[in-house]
């Protein structure tokens, strides 16, 4: 009777830059391997933009692998290479105990480890510990630059809010400062949020939604602080009329729970100016009930004229409908979309001093093995080589990621059927957990009742 093979394959985000390295050539090359061994494939397990160094707990493609072993799915589990599974010694080791308790074997695709000797336990250790000190040296090495840009006052990656820019690594004022001022000054001298918008409108000819400047408004980057660390950099707004701004926001908050879920809030963007519609639960019925939630555009209403020309609803049940007809083919479309990127990024990176190095570092490897450097030699040339890499890894663009949940999706031959079993809570949750927003063309072919309307989704 042939093995029940489960395949493992795993790229982190930072691996997919260095090295060119994609789930669809792992999956294709482990598919070879299996049906060449003549085992069944029982199933494959793609932790994706998960890096190796992290707790094994948080690999969820690993942790349903290893539920599917208790089961007694699985005979065999088949890897690339050893540092596809662990770059952890203890981790290796905790693993593998599961896997013996339960009978099922493990091997590599292009590795061949005897674990079954001492010298062959004492490869397998040896080859654990130099992935595990490699991944040592590149958490430290981050950590080591971040901190020195820290040390220095540089911004980073921060997302600075309206009126300060990033000039030469520092956070500087820019020209949209004075709307950051007059807000402050306008809400400390009694005017409200939802006011503050026309006004910023008929002074500085700009629309702000009463989102952004509620944002704005409690943003601490404008007293200096950033990254948590106060006086990171200068104030622009003063201590005195910042806190006292935020008593006045807290004291106005209100808080009217409906107990009303929306399965889209927050996803919807208004066609005309961008921001996210707002949920309502619609028009009650001749017996009071509200005959289905709807999403409007807040901005419509604000200002006279309003400075958004969107004034129809977008009614939920009508959405959704949309979205469970049509889901399963706007991922396919997107994950085709997103291999076709990860190709043409692959073309396009500068793969042969990449290879060069990893091969100059494989070549390292074999020499200190045969005894002919000492240890204090390779862990200096070591270093260098894996900074190279490093330094040359920042340059090249990550490819974007494929969410496991999308692919769940697409795998679901009864789609329709797992989601209407779900709580009205856990199909908001789902939604959340796979778009990222949903836009839509607002023209005269969609105006009229009943007009088919082609939303177009953002996937996460």
């Amino acid at each position: 009777m042939p093995k029940r093979a489960a395949l493992y394959i795993r790229v982190s985000s930072e691996e997919q830059a260095r090295h060119g390295l994609s789930l669809g050539e792992q999956r294709k090359n482990l598919m070879a391997y299996a049906q060449e061994h003549g085992y069944v494939v029982v199933g494959v397990y793609a932790d994706e933009g998960v890096s190796a160094r992290k707790a094994i707990s948080r690999r969820k493609e690993l942790q349903r692998m290893l539920t599917d072993v208790d089961e007694g799915r699985i005979d065999i589990i088949v890897i690339k290479c050893l540092d596809r599974w662990f770059r952890n010694v203890a981790d290796f080791y905790k693993v593998k105990e599961r896997l013996d308790a339960r009978g099922v074997d493990w091997v590599c695709a292009t590795e061949d480890f005897n674990t079954t000797t001492p010298n062959g336990l004492l490869m397998l250790n040896l080859k654990l510990s130099l992935a595990q000190h490699e991944s040592d040296q590149t958490g430290e090495r981050i950590r080591y630059v971040f901190e020195g840009k820290r040390a220095r006052r540089e911004v980073t990656n921060a997302s600075l809010p309206i009126g300060l820019k990033v000039e030469n690594k520092h956070a500087v004022p820019d020209e949209r400062l004075p709307i950051a001022r007059f807000l402050f000054d306008y809400i400390a001298a009694g005017g409200s949020t939802r006011s503050s918008v026309a006004a910023v409108q008929a002074k500085f000819g700009i629309f702000l939604s009463t989102i952004i400047v509620r944002n704005l408004l409690r943003n601490r980057a404008y007293i200096g602080e950033l990254y948590g660390i106060p006086d990171y950099m200068p104030a622009v707004i003063p201590h005195d009329l910042f806190f006292r701004v935020q008593d006045i926001l807290s004291r106005n908050a209100r808080w009217a729970p409906t107990g009303s879920i929306y399965l889209f809030t927050g996803l919807i963007c208004c066609p005309d100016c961008g921001t996210r519609l707002i949920a309502t639960r619609g028009k009650r019925n001749a017996r009071g009930e509200f005959h289905a939630y709807q999403y409007k555009c807040r901005i419509h209403r604000v200002g006279n004229p309003p400075p958004c020309g969107f004034s129809r609803s977008i009614f939920e049940p009508k959405l959704e409908n949309y979205l469970l007809d049509n889901i399963q083919q706007l991922i396919r479309e997107h994950i085709v979309t997103v291999e076709e990127l990860r190709e043409k990024q692959n073309r396009e990176r500068p793969e042969t001093r990449l290879a060069a190095l990893t091969a100059k570092l494989s070549r390292l490897e074999d020499v200190f093995l045969d005894g002919m450097m000492d240890k204090e030699k390779y862990a200096a040339t070591y270093k260098e080589i894996s900074r190279e890499i490093s330094e040359l890894s920042i340059q090249i663009s990550e490819a974007p990621a494929i969410s496991p949940s999308l692919r769940a999706v697409v795998d679901d031959h009864d789609f329709r059927a797992t989601y209407n079993a779900l709580t009205r809570e856990n199909k908001q949750r789902f939604w959340k957990s796979i778009i990222s927003s949903i836009t839509f063309d607002d023209t005269p072919e969609t105006r009229y009742r009943g007009a088919y309307i082609p939303f177009k989704v953002v996937f996460l």
